[in-house]
């Protein structure tokens, strides 16, 4: 049975915890295979041809003989494996496919961990655990069987810092080489004298009999484990370094993990250990490391509006302040009972604590400026609101939250970041500002918040020309490569859609042009072009919309979101239209099919997802990818998404390269306002 189809047992979860458990038990399975006990131990691998061996089922795992011989049928099955190239493979941009390496790689034949032993253990009982796989027929059928192997012995702990060699019993080849070295004084911070590092190694030495080389995999040591065991306590490893290292983030690492015990370190692999009572005994190596993370929750606050239809309804300056000031006192309230914490930390734990502190306080002033700008500009107070309203209005249709509100670090990252938004002098404007917490904590809301924030901002400070001159991409979220989610890509445009509803009760302040949200992410995700009638590209947003329309159950929809980002309604083929014809389109317009959502019938959703009306439409929000960005000097139309175009028509803006196109704009558009880096 091969691992990876292992569903993890008959009987259903009945937890979240056991859910994660069977998860990593099959993560393992599939890309290291069976270990010690497990009920795949024996497993017997199918050998479909004879090329098909066990270091082709599993990724990784598996220590491999230095000086062995591949065999020519080993290399053409590398080969035809990872070096084919795709026949429709073009620029990294235009190509759906991600790459694969182009030789297989150079595979370990040692791995092992470090340890500290006190200065009364002289010697440690390693276990060392295999699977060794040889060819087999069984009823007929061609398997790779494994048998699954243990070995115990007794290592002494040498004098010196030479190296020592302990064959392993029966394993054909296999040997653990332990080094030992005298750790200085002083360094684990208590009485260490004769205390050692000791480093173990499990070496694969084993040798090819024939000349030919042939199953090279039976050389292998497949899911290989070490295990130490000590009748001492192993001493925790100091997180200390280097006096003489100047790095930042090792200082805050430092401080953070000077409680978290630290008891072995792998060599090309990962390390494991298990203690209790505070005392440990056993440490092992892992090729798939795992860490327990603590649940985290956001504080409750008490005086501060964090409802987000009440700051929505604020009615002047004062009113700002009154319901946001007090969230910068509680700040300040936590940042000296941690300075009083701190002043009982030593040398560098102090200064780390008292710097973190210091960068504390700015934070505070920061947020109390932010509240100080929405009394004090009109504004900015009314594109708070705005923003406030939009982002309620989209939690409340999307996923049906009664009267949302902030969190209270959401509403803090918003105000911090206020006063750069508002003016472009502001000594904070180049400031990345980092919103660390952990998945679904609402990193997501935040942003959009301070990004609707952006953009309704833009419109008011050029309404007097009714919102063209305030065209133009406003907020940049820029995803690394193609990592984008769904889930964050139909939040985004849900936030837009709430937007656009609220320019529409007010175009007079908020413009005559569109919010609108620009997927600027690449073919293997958007069309580049719109195609035109006889066009065979592949591709194109003509011929992915055809596909759609004419067989939705086995082809994608032509955007990379399956349902609408107000409603939810899934996407149906006449979601889809090609305007002003399919022959010769210019634009592809997306709307729902649920009659009773905001965005059906006339009202498109404000969606551009084709690249070729992008470049023209420069949508206030634009979702990216960082190889789009690399297009950029190749592609002299999408220069105009970060700003210059002067020009502007009904059907959008335009820059240098379409010079005799549109109306005069009384000044270029300006530059985009926020870069948000997800």
């Amino acid at each position: 049975m091969n691992a990876s189809s292992y569903t993890g047992g008959s009987s259903p979860p009945a937890s979240s915890v056991e859910v994660r458990e069977q998860l990593v038990e099959a993560l393992r399975l599939d890309l290291v295979g069976p270990w010690a006990g497990h009920r795949l131990e024996t497993e017997q691998l199918p050998n479909y041809t004879r090329y098909v061996r066990p270091s082709n089922w599993y990724l990784t795992g598996f220590l491999v003989p230095p000086d062995i011989k591949v065999s020519e049928e080993a290399k053409a099955d590398a080969s035809d494996d990872l070096d084919e190239t795709p026949a429709n493979a073009g620029t990294a941009e235009e190509s759906s496919d991600d790459g694969r390496p182009a030789r297989r790689g150079y595979f370990p034949s040692s791995m092992g961990l470090s340890f500290l032993i006190d200065g009364g253990t002289n010697e440690l009982a390693a276990t060392v655990r295999w699977g060794d796989y040889a060819p087999a027929s069984i009823d007929g059928n061609l398997v790779w069987r494994r048998t699954p192997r243990e070995e115990r012995t007794v290592v002494r702990i040498p004098e010196t810092g030479e190296p020592e060699d302990w064959p392993i019993p029966d394993s054909n080849g296999l040997a653990l080489r332990t080094v030992a070295r005298t750790v200085q004084p002083g360094t684990m911070g208590k009485n260490d004298e004769g205390s050692r590092s000791v480093s173990i190694f499990l070496l694969n030495r084993r040798k090819q009999d024939s000349k030919e080389p042939v199953e090279e995999d039976r050389l292998y040591a497949f899911q290989p484990e070490i295990e130490v065991r000590s009748e001492r306590p192993l001493p925790s490893k100091p997180i200390g370094r280097s006096a003489k290292s100047n790095d930042w983030d090792e200082d805050v690492a430092e401080l953070h993990y000077a409680d978290t015990p630290e008891y072995a370190t792998g060599h090309g692999v990962s390390a494991d250990w298990g203690s209790v009572d505070g005392a440990c005994h056993l440490v092992r190596t892992a090729w798939i490391g795992q860490a327990s993370v603590e649940v985290t929750s956001t504080s409750s606050v008490t005086g501060v509006e964090l409802s987000m239809q009440a700051l929505g309804s604020l009615q002047s300056g004062a009113d700002a302040k009154s319901a946001l000031m007090p969230l910068v006192g509680l700040y300040r309230q936590w940042i000296e009972a941690e300075r009083n914490r701190a002043a009982n930390l030593q040398g560098r734990h102090k200064e780390t604590a008292e710097e973190l502190l210091r960068l504390a306080q700015i934070a505070a002033s920061r947020i109390e400026r932010g509240i100080d700008v929405l009394a004090s500009d009109a504004d900015v107070l009314d594109a708070f609101r705005v923003a406030n309203r939009s982002i309620a209005h989209a939690l409340e249709r999307r996923l049906e939250i009664a009267d949302p509100a902030w969190r209270a670090f959401q509403l803090a990252f918003i105000l911090l970041n206020l006063p750069g938004i508002a003016d472009p002098t502001d000594s904070h404007r180049k400031t990345v500002d980092l919103l660390f917490f952990p998945t679904g904590g609402g990193k997501t809301e935040a942003y959009l918040g301070l990004a609707a924030i952006t953009m309704v901002l833009r419109r008011l400070r050029h309404s007097g020309s009714l919102g063209h001159a305030a065209g133009g991409v406003s907020v940049v979220m820029r995803y690394t490569l193609r990592l984008l989610t769904l889930d964050q890509l139909a939040r985004a445009s849900g936030l837009v859609c709430a937007l656009e509803l609220e320019r529409e009760k007010n175009p007079g302040r908020y413009g005559v042009w569109p919010f609108e949200i620009g997927l600027w992410v690449g073919t293997a995700a958007t069309p580049n072009r719109m195609g035109a009638k006889g066009d065979r590209r592949q591709g194109t947003a003509r011929s992915k919309v055809n596909q759609f329309k004419s067989d939705p159950a086995r082809n994608p929809s032509p955007i990379p979101l399956e349902e609408c980002p107000w409603c939810g309604e899934r996407f149906e083929p006449d979601s889809f239209t090609l305007e002003p014809d399919s022959d010769r389109p210019s634009n592809l317009s997306v709307v729902c099919t649920n009659f009773d959502c905001d965005f059906t019938g006339d009202r498109a959703l404000p969606i551009v997802a084709v690249d070729e009306p992008l470049y023209r439409r420069l949508p206030a929000f634009l979702v990216a990818t960082v190889d789009k960005f690399a297009s950029l000097p190749w592609t002299g139309e999408s220069g105009t998404l970060l700003g210059g175009a002067d020009r502007y028509d009904a059907n959008g803006f335009y820059g240098a390269c379409n010079p005799d196109r549109g109306t005069k704009l009384e000044i270029p558009l300006s530059p985009p306002d926020l870069i948000i880096q997800d």
